[in-house]
């Protein structure tokens, strides 16, 4: 499994719930599997889940540089699950 995102740079002013980028989720054949995404522990509380979307939830403009992002993806239709680390940059 693989998951990936369509973007991973935004301002560090952005308000909060700007979207970042789309989740994607991937099977071993290269098919997209529909999931839910939710956040791990370890993702700074600066980033939220909504939908399959990565969005900003800082309350105050966040400091420019690279922040991790753990997220976990449960197959909806399938059972299938898997994590990742996404870096994010400002």
């Amino acid at each position: 499994m693989a998951i990936s995102i369509s973007n991973v740079i935004v301002n560090s002013s952005a308000p909060p719930g700007t979207v970042i980028g789309v989740l994607t989720s991937w099977d071993a054949s290269g098919n997209v599997v529909p999931c839910t995404y939710t956040l791990t522990k370890g993702s700074a509380g600066y980033f939220a889940v909504s939908g399959s979307k990565l969005v900003t939830a800082w309350s105050a403009p966040a400091v420019p540089g690279y922040y991790s992002v753990r997220i976990q993806a449960i197959g909806t239709t399938t059972r299938f699950s898997g994590s990742a680390r996404l870096p994010t940059m400002w």
